[in-house]
């Protein structure tokens, strides 16, 4: 049994994805934990959930895109490749690091950061 509405997994997902890739961000960032610990304060000082401007969550979008571009394989070459194989499917860690990136950009969006459009995952996304 859970507490969250059946309709909102994929949504909670996501905000798990968008807290661990902030997480991750902000320990690369500050190795000495110092930049976690302040973004955990919530405005009153006490401990609270991770707070970063848009500004930093459109970087973590883009390091998520950047890492689907990074590891997809360059397209065929026409001039030695004429007839690249049909039904050739995308790598598996390729589609593993696209759906990531696609949660992460979702929870950042569902977590209020405003993100670039181009950043969103939607039928026109420019990003992947």
């Amino acid at each position: 049994m859970t507490t969250e509405p059946e309709g909102d997994r994929a949504g909670s997902a996501d905000v798990r994805a968008a807290r661990a890739a902030i997480e991750a961000h902000l320990s690369r960032t500050d190795p000495g934990g110092k930049t976690v610990e302040n973004a955990r304060k919530g405005e009153d000082g006490t401990p609270g959930d991770l707070r970063i401007d848009d500004a930093t969550a459109e970087r973590i979008a883009r390091e998520a895109w950047d890492a689907v571009l990074a590891a997809t394989p360059p397209p065929p070459d026409p001039g030695t490749d004429p007839a690249p194989a049909r039904g050739a499917r995308e790598p598996a860690e390729v589609t593993e690091l696209r759906r990531r990136a696609i949660a992460v950009a979702r929870g950042l969006h569902r977590l209020g950061y405003h993100l670039d459009e181009t950043l969103l995952p939607g039928p026109d996304m420019a990003a992947g």
